[in-house]
């Protein structure tokens, strides 16, 4: 599909961006937010999602570009998005039209590395077009990776797909600096919050080398110093240029931007979106599933080892206003597909709405890991939203489905039971992730303990309120140091505990995250080996056994 802004079809745009995504105008959708972004700073805009690429007059039907051409797998890494965790090919794309991941001629829509797939061909037609890779698979494939499906490292995806450019993380002010730079005539070097290439890298001043691409091909434990560092260096008044030397050339990943202000938040949540809009919206899983919620906050300081969050939104929390969400669920109500319900005000963990840092955030690890940060400030500001909300529309019902974070909710029970009261449909969320304290410190999770402690809180909650409510923790199988007597354990926990319904998935090897680098090299973070359980096509044994356990 083809869709322009301003809303009127023109010969030829400042700028091109296509996603692997079908379109949806709604900002739970980096296209849409950068599409609306880069328009509100003066610029035409066509987007094309899921090109048809198998058509072989399909370029010609598109409009000639001034400045560059913008390129993301759209809201999932296409692989991840293409291959279940054991490498068997999906049969659905949430993403795409009835959730079918296939154009009738049997091409997929989302094509793996799609960002490398996307870019050779649309420079078939714009050869001098400059190329701007975003979203989550450029993000965090900016350097040397590993790649779960064909189970090897990989160069940069600026090296494999030739771009020009990278833009990582929450690419706003990136994007429209490019655009800004391009239409007067401006070297792209040096803008926060993106990676190019370089011959060489003599006028860089001071920078960090992260081990070369050919150094982790020798030594597998170099893939976890590389994403140490990258992670490290996400805060974006305490990082360095880093600098990753890829065979005859370097990669540069220049610091990352200052995230959004919360009026600047606010901003971009205020762009004229139409939610809605185009017409196919319904037919779409992934907006059934979302387009009754509310984004809260972006950003997350837990740094789960497994978790791309960091590495994507960033370790720092920007929440958004009270007026702006206000705002934002009053147009939602007048869409004529809202019937009265607010799934989720939240973010990547709710509960971490309005949270701030005492000293201005700092390169630790985690802000919860081993435990709390004391330096982190924990307040009543998402309680308060919440309340708000209930007194402004007290016609909707508006739940919390995104989920808590359990330590944190240990220190705020007063809250924690106010929002299972008032803002729990009967099914509340948490993500422990294990029971065991040796895969929890692999996973950067707080211990087993403050699991325990929350089920009794919940518990407690549920026999004072007469509430009938379950609780739903997500779990991990088959990370990283686990094995089939973790998952006996586990299980038996579970059971123990009268935890019936659960939310459990195998391990992905997704790029950049630390738990995958550990994967790679069957170490962990100290160096010392670890079990990194190999899922076949056929059969899980973890899966197997925790099943069997909680029939």
């Amino acid at each position: 599909m083809i869709h322009y802004l301003p809303d009127k079809k023109t010969d030829a745009v400042d700028v091109l961006l296509v996603s692997g995504d079908a379109y949806i105008d709604c900002p739970s959708f980096g296209i849409a937010i950068i599409a609306r972004v880069i328009e509100f700073a003066g610029f035409s805009v066509c987007i094309v999602s899921q090109p048809e690429y198998y058509i072989d007059s399909y370029l010609e039907t598109l409009p000639e570009v001034k400045l560059f051409i913008g390129i993301t797998s759209g809201n999932m890494d296409s692989v991840v998005s293409n291959y279940t965790s054991s490498r068997n090919i999906r049969k659905t794309d949430d993403f795409s039209l009835d959730g079918e991941p296939y154009f009738e001629n049997g091409a997929r829509k989302r094509p793996d590395r799609a960002t490398i797939f996307y870019t050779s061909y649309f420079k078939k037609r714009y050869k001098n077009v400059p190329v701007v890779l975003g979203g989550i698979e450029a993000s965090l494939r900016r350097a040397a990776h590993y790649d779960y499906v064909q189970q090897k490292i990989r160069k940069s995806i600026l090296i494999d797909s030739k771009a020009d450019i990278i833009v990582y993380s929450m690419g706003e002010k990136a994007i429209v600096e490019i655009a800004k730079r391009l239409s007067s005539g401006l070297s792209l070097d040096g803008i926060r919050g993106t990676a190019v290439k370089k011959k060489n890298i003599d006028d860089l001043g001071k920078f960090i080398e992260l081990p070369s691409y050919n150094d982790i091909l020798k030594d597998k434990s170099l893939l976890i110093k590389t994403t140490s560092v990258m992670e490290e260096n996400m805060v974006w008044d305490k990082s360095d240029i880093l600098v990753q030397k890829q065979d005859n050339e370097y990669v540069v990943v220049y610091p990352p931007n200052a995230p959004l202000s919360r009026s600047e938040l606010d901003e971009v949540y205020s762009l004229p979106y139409r939610k809605d809009y185009p017409d196919y919206c319904e037919r779409i899983p992934a907006w059934r599933m979302i387009k009754d919620s509310i984004i809260s906050h972006r950003g997350c300081f837990g740094r789960c080892s497994f978790c791309a969050i960091t590495l994507h939104q960033g370790p720092i929390v920007t929440s958004r206003s009270l007026s702006s969400i206000e705002r934002e669920i009053a147009n939602l109500s007048e869409l004529k597909s809202f019937h009265g319900t607010i799934t989720d005000v939240g973010g990547p963990t709710a509960n971490m709405y309005g949270l701030s840092c005492k000293i201005g955030w700092c390169k630790s690890p985690s802000c919860l890991y081993p435990q709390i940060c004391p330096n982190l400030e924990i307040n009543d500001d998402y309680l308060i939203a919440l309340k708000f909300l209930k007194r402004r529309f007290p016609e909707f019902k508006i739940f919390v489905g995104s989920g808590l974070r359990h330590d944190l909710s240990l220190k705020k029970t007063k809250e924690t039971e106010w929002i299972i009261k008032n803002a729990t449909s009967g099914r509340l969320k948490i993500a422990p992730e294990h029971t065991d304290d040796k895969i929890l410190k692999l996973m950067k999770k707080p211990p087993n303990a403050a699991f325990e402690k929350f089920l009794r809180l919940f518990d407690k909650i549920k026999k004072d309120n007469n509430l009938k409510y379950q609780i739903i923790p997500y779990i991990i199988l088959s990370f990283p140091g686990s094995s089939l007597d973790s998952v006996k354990k586990l299980g038996a926990f579970l059971k123990k505990n009268g935890v019936k319904s659960l939310r459990h998935q195998d391990f992905t090897p997704t790029p950049a995250t630390l738990a995958t680098a550990m994967f790679y090299a069957e170490r962990d973070c100290d160096g010392n080996k670890i079990s990194a359980p190999r899922l076949s096509s056929k059969n899980n044994p973890q899966r197997e056994i925790l099943e069997k356990l909680l029939k």
